[in-house]
């Protein structure tokens, strides 16, 4: 199935041209790291400023990975310069597991929390995303992708059920507030809540319910059968061109309207020396999130809606998109030839934030040593006429060492609770700079799953001017 197969595969080329680029920091999630870091992910954590004013200059995050295809370290840190050549460059994973692969850039810009009164606690900050998610291809549909069709599938039905790609970019002005909830100097518990403007930029899906494909021989499609959804904006075009470098100018190319977000938060800390007269450290902490509740609307580009498609008996080369070729044009080509059905009338669609529940917990072992978990599990399935944009699932653990000043980390994680990796990272006064998997990179000659992010956080306390 061509049609499908191209977009399947054009998003493991813009997947593998991230090489440092992705989403979630990873491994940084205690207080020590200033609260406004969390506050994106957990609103509650604004309430956790309450001795000082934090600013935020910037930070930035980025993931890649998939679960199909592993890649030479040597040819991945080379930009993939030369052949992709299969168990040389890349090896692919021929598991019973379904496939998937994602990417995400995430970049907060200037934020600040303040505490006004004791009492309110407010923050504001800025943030773009980029997210990329597809797949949920079958071990055997995932036997003829990227690749020729093999001898022993010909005359094979091979079905894609609730399969796609969809990419979103957008970005958002949060406005935060929370407050402490319940203080008896033993036991603190904070909530907090983000509601956020949201601006679209560029967005597109394609998606399949139902499709069945069947391979008569080398030059020729028997049939395929079903149904094929494609929705996008005017600007898609620098996202499917192959080239990842023409995506970051898109981010300046808005395509989509205004929405609104919501996220919610609660955090809880045990303090075994409760003292009013002065803080004390806490012993452990549990936190909650509800994050990315909402969407934005778009208006569909022409082409966009629903197909049923009819295939018997054609030569693969009919279902080739040529360069020159518009995406509306190919699809234009295809209903001539019959081949396609006309879709059904799309003027708008919405895409959903990538909504999910955080939960975790840190424990501090001594002043100098605080381990930490967490958890992300997305809340976005998959149905109707989208393939639902969404975080990869995690579980994380990560030991940290140092003082107010100085702390390591080390974040050992299993993401899509199938590949398991371990990182860095590291803060030295207000900078920091990580990756959940560069011991795992460093250590392997192949890779799948990449990371890295790095901040600029300055956090005044009360008592003085200064960083911690």
């Amino acid at each position: 199935m061509r049609l499908l197969q191209t977009v399947i595969t054009t998003a493991i080329l813009f997947l593998i041209s991230l090489t440092s680029q992705a989403q979630q920091f990873i491994g940084i999630s205690t207080r020590d790291y200033a609260a406004i870091q969390q506050m994106p992910t957990n609103p509650a954590w604004v309430a956790a400023s309450s001795n000082g004013m934090e600013i935020m200059l910037f930070s930035a995050s980025a993931m890649a990975g998939n679960n199909a295809f592993s890649f030479d370290k040597n040819y991945l840190f080379n930009g993939f310069n030369g052949n992709a050549i299969e168990d040389s460059t890349y090896i692919r994973y021929k598991t019973k597991n379904t496939k998937h692969l994602w990417a995400n850039i995430d970049i907060v810009g200037p934020s600040v929390s303040y505490t006004y009164k004791d009492i309110h606690h407010v923050g504001i900050f800025t943030r773009c995303r980029q997210i990329v998610r597809g797949g949920n291809i079958s071990e055997r549909a995932f036997d003829i992708i990227g690749q020729e069709t093999p001898n022993s599938l010909y005359g094979q039905n091979i079905g894609f059920n609730n399969a796609g790609f969809t990419t979103h970019t957008f970005s958002e002005i949060g406005f935060t507030y929370g407050r402490i909830l319940k203080n008896d100097y033993y036991n603190v518990m904070r909530g907090g809540v983000s509601v956020k403007f949201l601006m679209g930029f560029v967005a597109g899906s394609i998606y399949t319910n139902d499709i069945h494909y069947q391979r008569k021989d080398a030059d020729t499609i028997g049939e395929i059968q079903g149904d094929l959804t494609m929705l996008y904006s005017y600007n898609i075009g620098a996202f499917i061109d192959g080239n990842a470098q023409n995506d970051l100018t898109s981010w300046f190319n808005r395509g989509g309207k205004w929405g609104l977000g919501l996220d919610i938060g609660w955090q809880y800390e045990y303090h075994p020396d409760g003292n009013p007269n002065h803080p004390t450290p806490y012993m452990y902490s549990v936190y909650a999130s509800l994050t990315d509740i909402g969407g934005i609307g778009y208006v569909a580009d022409r082409g966009s809606g629903t197909y049923d498609v009819r295939i018997n008996q054609i030569d693969t080369s009919t279902l080739v998109k040529y360069d020159y070729e518009e995406i509306y044009q190919f699809t234009e080509r295809l209903q001539k030839d019959s081949i396609l059905s006309t879709p059904s009338s799309v003027e708008k669609f919405r895409v959903g934030l990538p909504t999910a529940l955080r939960f975790g917990g840190d424990y501090n072992m001594s002043e100098k040593v605080n381990v930490a978990a967490n958890v992300l599990l997305n809340l976005r399935g998959n149905g109707g006429d989208i393939y639902k944009p969404a975080y990869v699932n995690y579980f994380n653990i990560t030991p940290s060492f140092g003082g107010k000043n100085l702390k390591l980390s080390i974040p050992f994680s299993l993401t899509g609770f199938q590949t398991f990796t371990i990182g860095a990272a590291v803060r030295f006064g207000p900078f920091f700079i990580g990756s959940s998997s560069v011991f795992s990179t460093l250590a392997s000659r192949k890779v799948r799953n990449f990371d890295m992010y790095a901040g600029l956080i300055w956090k005044f306390r009360k008592d003085f001017n200064g960083y911690f």
